[in-house]
């Protein structure tokens, strides 16, 4: 049995963070630990949320009191996802770099061109990327090009960017979670030596936590194509995605037929959707020459 440890945000009701994390990892037959960055009610979608950010101290500690009782090099993944301050940050880093565990970093820093968190955070996620210690990083069109320091909104400028990240970050793979481009939504792989492109079928509503299912379901396929990024597998993830999506839709819809904003995932009622394989169902991947 596979072991992983993920560190993310949580809530007692809903699944954003580890919620949408650990679950269907463990479906899929993980044994999945999980260190909490924060503490809320519920997410911020809601309109209102109680409860706290974990001190950076405190998740120092947890990760301490790991080290006492295991082998945490004996994890074979590590997640990592929201963290709320440059303090827990640092800690994260401080106590993951060390490790010899292939390590997927979602470096959440906000969306839609807004920042989530203070921009400080920004030069740490570069300095973690720069080092070559992160295996495979996911992140979306805004946190790519505020990591890169590009903006695009052509084939051929992401292209440029795309070479400009590797030759700035000593990271194995990179996943865009998704990219806008010619009308379309995309899905992004790339390694220093070639890159793809994977069309999303969009569904029309906007959903809370589908970034860290989005992170749980590609954990899983990246462990078991031992650690490669291909497309059939970035595939596999985002028909899974879609999936769990329409149902979650489908099952607010029963409710108000006129939603447009999904607050919690189906995310245990859409189970079985983690073990099925779909890779044989990737079609219209999109190869871009990467070479100059």
């Amino acid at each position: 049995m596979p072991q992983l440890l993920s560190i993310s945000s949580h809530v007692v009701h809903g699944y954003v963070g580890n919620r949408a994390i650990v679950f269907p990892l463990q479906y899929c037959g993980w044994d999945a630990d999980a260190i909490n960055t924060t503490h809320f009610s519920n997410h911020p979608g809601y309109g209102s949320f109680e409860g706290s950010k974990t001190p950076a101290s405190a998740v120092a500690d947890i990760i301490e009191g790991l080290e006492d009782i295991l082998n945490v090099n004996s994890y074979h993944l590590l997640v990592t996802g929201y963290a709320p301050t440059a303090e827990t940050l640092q800690v994260i880093i401080d106590k993951l770099k060390p490790l010899d565990v292939p390590w997927l970093m979602d470096p959440v820093l906000g969306d839609n061109g807004k920042l989530y968190v203070e921009s400080k955070l920004i030069p740490m996620y570069q300095d973690i990327l720069r080092s070559g210690r992160v295996s495979l990083v996911t992140p979306n069109q805004f946190e790519f090009e505020m990591l890169v320091g590009e903006l695009f909104d052509s084939w051929s400028q992401l292209r440029q960017a795309v070479i400009k990240f590797f030759e700035q970050y000593k990271v194995k793979h990179l996943v865009i979670s998704s990219v806008i481009l010619e009308g379309k939504m995309w899905s992004i792989g790339a390694s220093s030596s070639e890159m793809f492109a994977i069309p999303i079928e969009e569904v029309p509503c906007h959903f809370s936590g589908s970034g860290d299912l989005f992170c749980a379901i590609l954990a899983h396929n990246y462990y078991y194509t031992d650690y490669r990024l291909t497309p059939e597998i970035l595939g596999d993830t985002l028909i899974k995605l879609t999936e769990v999506l329409q149902r979650s839709l489908t099952k607010a819809q029963s409710k108000d037929p006129q939603t447009k904003y999904v607050r919690d995932l189906d995310i245990v009622g859409s189970r079985e959707v983690y073990v099925a394989d779909y890779r044989d169902r990737v079609k219209n991947v999109k190869i871009i020459e990467t070479t100059t």
